[in-house]
C-alpha cells in the first residue's frame, strides 16, 4: 500500500521515536490550534493511550491502526468530553464513546481531541462557528469547507493521521476538497452512526479523512460494517471490489462553476487525465440528482434537524450563529403531510438515479463547483453556502457512497477535487476504482 501518511509514522518509529512521543507531539500541536480543536485530550490521557498500545504490540495483539493519531468532530461522542456541536452551553459530558471511535481505539489508534465545526453541522463552508473560525490548511484566506472543517484541516495540516467528521449534505467531502485531501463518505449505515448529535438521523454518515485513499481504506477496513444496534444500519448487499481497469463513468450533462474559471479548467483537466488513463464517459441527465440534493434544505427534510437541537435554539437564540439558526428554523414551517410527501419523492428519485448506475461504474462530479474566500462567504453566507453543496447534497438522501479525491492544482495554486459517486453498498469497489485513477490526477 502507498500509505504516505501512515508510513510516515512507521518511519518515525523506525527512527527511534516512540508511539508516545509521536502522539504527545500531535497533542501539543492540537493545543496550539483553537481554530481547529474544540477540546484536546490531556497529555496524561494521550500518554496512557500510547502506553496501552505499546503494551499491546509487545504482547502480539492485532492492532491494525497501532500508534496512528486521530481526532473526531465535536458532534461525535467521546466519553468524558462534551458533544457540543460547537455551540457553547449545548450538550452534556458523554458517558459512552461512539462505536466508530471505540473501534479505532481498540485497533490501536490514539485519540488527540475533538474538532471545531460549523455549528450543529449546519453549513458547508467552515465559517459558521464561534471565534476563532477554522482556517484552511493551504491558504487561510480561503474557506476551509464545512461542516467538518477542523477534522479536515487537522489531517491536511499533518496534526493527525486520520479523522472522523459527519456528512449530511457533503461535510465529509467539501472540506476535503478545500484542503487538498481525501474524504470518504460510505453508504449510509456502513459505519455506525450511533453516539452523535444528529442533523438528519435518517441519512447522517460518519466519513473518514486521510491523506490517501489507501489510508482511508485501512481505517474503513477496521470500522466499516453494519452495526446490529444501529437502527439505520445498511442492510443491503456489500459489493465486492473487482479489477478497476477501463472504467466507464457518468458525468453530468451540464456543470455550473458559478464563474470560477480556474475551477472549470481544473475539472476539465481532471477528466482529460482520466480519459488518457482509459476512462470513458457518458453524459447523463443530472436533474434527478439535483432535485434530490435540493430537497435536503428546501423541503421538510430540514425539519428533522429540530429533533436534536430545535428546543435549544428556540430557548437560547443568543448562542446560535445567525445563518445556522436561519437554516434550522426553516424546518418549523413544514407539516407532517409535507414530510411524507418528500419521503415519497425521495423514493421516486432513488429509482431514477439508481438506474444510472446500472449502465456505469460510477458518477463523476467536481466535489465543489468553486472556492470562496472567507470574506466572500461572510458577505453573502446563505446562497454561497448552498453553492458549495451543488454536487454533494444528493448523495445521502439517495443512499449512495462517495469519495472526494485531490485533482490537478488550479491555475491559482489552490486545490481541485474530483468526487467518485457509487451505488449503495459499492464502497469497496468505489475505493478501488478511485485509487486506480488517483495517480493520474
Amino acid at each position: 500500500m502507498n500509505t504516505q501518511t501512515f508510513a510516515l509514522n512507521a518511519q518515525r518509529r523506525r527512527d527511534g521515536h516512540s508511539i508516545a512521543n509521536i502522539a504527545l507531539a500531535a497533542q501539543g500541536v492540537a493545543e496550539s490550534r483553537p481554530d481547529c480543536f474544540v477540546s484536546v485530550c490531556s497529555a496524561n490521557d494521550v500518554a496512557t493511550q500510547a502506553a496501552k498500545v505499546e503494551a499491546g504490540i509487545a504482547t502480539g495483539e492485532n492492532l491494525p491502526l497501532a500508534g496512528l493519531t486521530f481526532c473526531v468532530k465535536d458532534n461525535i461522542d467521546v466519553a468524558g468530553h462534551v458533544s457540543s456541536g460547537n455551540c457553547p452551553g449545548y450538550g452534556d459530558v458523554a458517558v459512552e464513546t461512539a462505536p466508530a471511535v471505540q473501534m479505532a481505539l481498540d485497533a490501536g489508534a490514539i485519540l488527540i481531541g475533538k474538532n471545531t465545526m460549523d455549528q450543529f453541522a449546519t453549513g458547508l463552508n467552515g465559517t459558521r462557528s464561534p471565534d476563532p473560525i477554522c482556517r484552511n490548511a493551504i491558504d487561510p484566506a480561503i474557506i476551509p469547507g464545512g461542516s467538518s472543517s477542523g477534522s479536515a484541516v487537522a489531517v491536511a495540516a499533518g496534526i493527525c493521521d486520520f479523522s472522523y467528521g459527519s456528512d449530511t449534505g457533503g461535510s465529509g467531502r467539501v472540506p476535503a476538497a478545500a484542503n487538498g485531501i481525501v474524504g470518504f463518505k460510505p453508504t449510509p449505515g456502513l459505519i455506525s452512526a450511533r453516539g452523535m448529535v444528529y442533523c438528519n438521523r435518517s441519512f447522517d454518515v460518519i466519513p473518514i479523512f486521510a491523506k490517501t485513499i489507501d489510508d482511508v481504506a485501512m481505517v474503513f477496513d477496521v470500522v466499516g460494517g453494519a452495526d446490529p444496534l444501529d437502527p439505520f444500519a445498511y442492510n443491503g448487499t456489500l459489493q465486492t471490489a473487482p479489477d478497476a481497469a477501463g472504467k466507464h463513468f457518468a458525468i453530468p450533462d451540464s456543470l455550473d462553476h458559478f464563474g470560477d474559471l480556474a475551477a472549470l479548467a481544473a475539472h476539465q483537466k481532471n477528466l482529460s487525465q482520466l480519459e488518457k488513463a482509459g476512462a470513458s464517459f457518458t453524459k447523463i441527465d443530472f436533474a434527478p440528482f439535483k432535485e434530490a440534493g435540493d430537497l435536503v434544505f428546501q423541503s421538510a427534510l430540514v425539519a428533522e434537524r429540530l429533533i436534536d437541537y430545535g428546543d435549544f435554539i428556540e430557548s437560547h437564540p443568543d448562542k446560535v450563529v445567525g445563518p445556522v439558526a436561519q437554516a434550522i428554523n426553516a424546518g418549523r414551517a413544514f407539516s407532517a403531510q409535507d414530510a411524507f410527501e418528500v419521503l415519497h419523492r425521495v423514493a421516486e428519485l432513488k429509482l431514477a438515479c439508481n438506474a444510472v448506475f446500472a449502465e456505469v461504474d460510477a458518477l463523476l462530479v467536481p466535489t465543489i463547483p468553486r472556492l470562496f474566500t472567507v470574506a466572500e462567504m461572510l458577505a453573502d453566507p446563505m446562497p454561497r453556502n448552498t453553492i458549495m453543496g451543488t454536487y454533494t447534497y444528493f448523495a445521502n438522501p439517495l443512499g449512495l457512497s462517495a469519495i472526494a479525491v485531490p485533482g490537478a492544482k488550479r491555475d491559482d495554486g489552490l486545490p481541485s477535487s474530483l468526487c467518485f459517486v457509487g451505488r449503495p453498498g459499492a464502497d469497496l469497489e468505489l475505493l478501488r476504482t478511485a485509487n486506480s485513477f488517483a495517480p493520474v490526477l
